[in-house]
């Protein structure tokens, strides 16, 4: 059954209706694109996301099934496709029919065959985003008419907004948690070197202050740490493709390991910013080194055999056995059930000597490369995530951190 077509008034007042809904960037973008496939008459629609620098292409939302060509998370060369001009032009690109418009022995058509192309640019504050693309196998018997042009060319725009927004909520809620944070956490420390001042002064001995110094060396750390995280989490700018392996033993080289071991399996290469993420790697190590041993939770000495942690760095896939991201994992003691809804939180720690920012950064790490990350608990069997539900097979008890959502370089790239 044919679907019935759409005015352009009817399809606007869709997509307002679409981007007002209470729901995620990307549940909105899925929609749009149908919206605008069905608009246009074409095969399908795509968001796409790009890095012209290391010629990077990667469909982040599509109307395509995971079994079509051009299905979400799919990474191409930059090259192969009509993006590169389009994030290069001033205005959309409409090409209704490839080959009679001249544009036969293009490289986009030449790998991919596509007669039919309509591309407009997302552009943010940080430069060019990627596009919004829509695209058929066969020719259009008519040209891209003005109204379908603009149709498409708003879609881009909302969605502008939308991945801005996202952007700034992120940066504001870390913004309000830093000012909470410090305005509590420093008021402890100062409220001592306060107290202490005012004793040496009263009675004349200044060694007095010299209780003072520890307040002072953890106030230090404290704001040491709050700027980190700041740091941290703005949105990366500039990514680049680097193994993930090397990173991994290059942060397992800059902290105190002691008896544990690394282990490292994964070939991947990962599009980050290469500091940032090998100071999340470095937080998640030292997380596993200081709290999963089991001596570090008890008063009561581990025997000598149960000291040591194996941590491991491996590939994570989505359902349908794509890549997506990198697990952390340990053997150690494990989170609490208690506690693994707080651990993510600025200033949450278990130990007197920490400022508990290490998986505070870890996760606005994760936030500013736009990634997402959950704590999953082996269990015997089976894997649990933060929820408690079953996962996957594993027979280690431990802490695993899972991060999804991960740009991937195509090895034909790499």
């Amino acid at each position: 059954m044919a679907e019935s077509p759409l005015g352009p008034d009817e399809a606007r007042a869709e997509l307002y209706e679409i981007m007002n809904d209470e729901c995620s960037f990307e549940t909105k973008a899925d929609r749009a694109l149908e919206l605008g496939r069905r608009y246009l008459g074409v095969d399908n629609g795509h968001v796409t996301k790009i890095d012209e620098q290391s010629d990077y292409w990667k469909s982040i939302a599509s109307t395509d099934p995971v079994s079509g060509r051009f299905p979400p998370g799919l990474a191409l060369d930059l090259q192969t496709t009509y993006c590169r001009r389009t994030i290069r032009a001033d205005e959309p690109i409409a090409l209704n029919n490839v080959p009679e418009q001249g544009w036969a022995d293009d490289p986009a058509y030449e790998a991919h065959g596509l007669k039919c192309y309509h591309g407009t640019t997302i552009t943010l504050d940080d430069g060019v985003y990627g596009t919004v693309c829509f695209v058929s196998t066969d020719a259009r018997s008519e040209p891209f008419s003005s109204d379908e042009t603009m149709f498409a060319e708003l879609i881009a725009r909302l969605l502008e907004h939308e991945l801005e927004r996202k952007r700034t909520e992120i940066r504001l809620e870390h913004l309000d948690t830093f000012a909470s944070v410090v305005s509590h956490d420093l008021r402890s420390p100062l409220t001592v070197i306060q107290g202490w001042t005012e004793m040496a002064e009263e009675s004349g001995d200044v060694e007095l202050l010299a209780h003072v110094h520890p307040a002072v060396d953890r106030m230090q750390h404290l704001l040491e740490d709050v700027l980190q995280a700041a740091r941290n989490g703005q949105i990366v700018q500039e990514v680049r493709p680097m193994p993930l392996s090397g990173l991994a033993w290059a942060a397992w080289d800059t902290i105190e390991t002691g008896p544990h071991d690394l282990v490292v399996e994964t070939d991947a290469v990962v599009r980050a910013g290469p500091e940032r993420l090998q100071a999340l790697l470095e937080n998640l190590f030292r997380n596993a080194v200081e709290h999963g041993a089991p001596d570090t939770q008890s008063e009561l000495p581990a025997p000598a055999d149960q000291q040591s942690l194996t941590i491991s760095v491996t590939d994570l896939e989505d359902e349908y056995g794509r890549p997506d991201g990198f697990a952390v994992a340990d053997t150690g003691v494990g989170i609490p059930a208690d506690r693994r809804d707080s651990i993510f939180d600025y200033g949450y720690t278990t130990s007197s000597e920490g400022t508990g920012f290490g998986l505070a950064i870890v996760e606005a790490i994760v936030d500013a490369h736009e990634w997402s990350i959950a704590l999953a608990e082996h269990e015997g069997e089976s894997v649990r995530d933060v929820d408690g539900d079953a996962d996957s097979a594993g027979d280690e008890s431990g802490a695993r951190f899972e991060i999804r959502g991960v740009d991937f370089q195509p090895s034909d790239l790499s």
